[in-house]
């Protein structure tokens, strides 16, 4: 069984790959994790706007190498763990500016049997029942999804 799992460096980051490892270890099967960086890209009309937009992006790189240092510290100890039962375990991390569905179309073109998700990333808006990353990749995924609360 090959399973993906979707990893973006939030709290519920080690929950997922939990439950991940618990289904590579019952089924004995092939682990990837895969985190979407998104680029965000603005135009920018003037000094003012140049410099907020400098403030914004020094804060965006510093949230985005946190996350990819969360990222790896999950995957480190799936990848100790796992390895020891001889299973295997990849690391992919890719840019994208549709993280569902860059996450849906890797799956379908790598043929993967499943997809592990968190049940919402990080929001502000807690009443909301998924994340819409996570939402938008149960419906879409012509793949099985697995969301982990």
């Amino acid at each position: 069984m090959k399973i993906l799992v979707a990893i973006n460096g939030s709290d519920s980051c080690s929950k997922v790959a939990q439950k991940a490892q618990e289904m590579a270890l019952l089924c004995k099967g092939e682990v990837t994790f895969l985190t979407i960086l998104t680029p965000e890209q603005k135009l920018i009309t003037s000094l003012e706007e140049y410099n907020k937009e400098n403030e914004l992006m020094e804060k965006r790189k510093q949230a985005t190498k946190k996350a990819l240092e969360t990222c790896s510290m999950v995957y480190g100890q799936c990848e100790l763990t796992l390895g020891k039962q001889g299973l295997q375990t990849k690391r992919i991390v890719k840019e994208g500016n549709y993280p569902a569905q860059d996450i849906c179309q890797y799956a379908k073109e790598n043929e993967f049997d499943l997809i592990v998700v968190a049940d919402k990333e990080n929001s502000s808006m807690k009443n909301i029942l998924l994340g819409s990353t996570t939402e938008k990749i149960v419906r879409h995924s012509k793949i099985s999804v697995l969301v982990v609360k």
